[in-house]
């Protein structure tokens, strides 16, 4: 999969099929629309992944015992998944901080390895798209997760009629500007969004843009999937 920007900064994806995805209206050009969005985050709701994981994977591939990530580790995570280091630059730091001796190819193979379909959301995301919905991601997400699971399933995204995705937006959830991003670059309201996310604190932010949201954990998931059928009118 091929990742690009729009003309007006939105995010948009290229398969092998040459689908171009994501291709939404630039704000102030078309009125507002009456259509409907259903967003998914992708970490535990398309895909799911234990960060433990990545803490074992440290400590094999270096012979150290398993330990915390630190606030140091986090502030370098965040600072890719906010696209402002690249995947070079993270992985140097990873293999000084951790006694690593890594490539970019190592950090996706780990993140492959980490990577489980979430079936329950993988068949929403499906549902959804098969029903003609206009379907995005809203994720907080770096280009090597987005590799690692392309590489796992081939045409993962094929579903989605576009891809919104932190890295290429410069902000995470559960900041304020990211959901403004989305309903500027969709020519929508909040109102007009069904949004899920395993997080509770990303589904408050949504909430306060206006977005119909819930959180997507396995206690839910039958709730969701009611609201979700109330929201689009699926019969």
């Amino acid at each position: 999969m091929e990742t690009c920007l729009t003309a007006s900064g939105a995010i948009c994806a290229k398969t092998k099929s040459s689908k171009q995805l994501g291709i939404v209206n630039s704000p102030g050009v078309w009125k507002r629309s009456a259509m409907k969005y259903f967003l998914f985050d992708i970490g535990n709701v398309l895909a799911n992944f234990n960060f433990q994981h990545l803490l074992q994977a440290y400590a094999d591939h270096s012979g150290r015992p398993v330990g915390p990530q630190t606030d140091e580790d986090e502030s370098m995570y965040v600072q890719v998944e906010k696209g402002l280091l690249s995947e070079a630059e993270y992985v140097a730091y990873l293999n000084q901080r951790k006694g690593l001796n890594w490539t970019v190819d190592h950090l996706h193979l780990v993140w492959q390895d980490i990577f489980s379909i979430n079936e329950r959301g993988r068949a929403l995301f499906e549902k959804a798209a098969s029903n003609g919905e206009a379907v995005y991601t809203l994720s907080n997400i770096a280009d090597y997760h987005i590799r690692a699971l392309e590489n796992n399933w081939n045409g993962f995204f094929e579903p989605a009629t576009g891809l919104f995705m932190s890295y290429k937006i410069g902000v995470r959830k559960p900041d304020p500007r990211i959901y403004q991003f989305v309903l500027n670059e969709l020519g929508t309201t909040g109102d007009q969004c069904f949004f899920i996310d395993d997080l509770q604190e990303n589904v408050e932010a949504a909430r306060h843009a206006g977005i119909q949201a819930h959180r997507f954990v396995p206690e839910t998931y039958d709730d969701v999937e009611q609201a979700a059928s109330e929201f689009f009118n699926w019969h």
